[in-house]
């Protein structure tokens, strides 16, 4: 069931999430979201972190170990990631 919440903006377009919607989400202090325009409509969403899409290819390298260059290239690519999102 959808949750229907009425936002106020604030002269620095600022809006304040609904502490229900925050504790179901997640959506904690400091946290970045996506905001995605279709059509009259906005849409946020948490931006899920590196960390926690780890594991989403698993079944495809079931019984394969990541090699040393690989698992480097992946720590660079969070660093990297981390810093042009905060």
């Amino acid at each position: 069931m959808a949750l229907v919440e009425i936002v106020t903006v604030t002269s620095k377009g600022q809006i304040t999430i609904p502490s229900r919607l925050r504790r179901e989400l997640r959506i904690v202090q400091g946290e970045k979201l996506l905001i995605v325009r279709e059509g009259n409509a906005i849409k946020m969403m948490p931006l899920p972190k590196l960390s926690e899409l780890a594991g989403v290819d698993e079944e495809v390298f079931r019984g394969r170990e990541p090699s040393k260059e690989m698992e480097a290239i992946r720590k660079e690519w969070t660093k990297e990631f981390e810093k042009r999102v905060n």
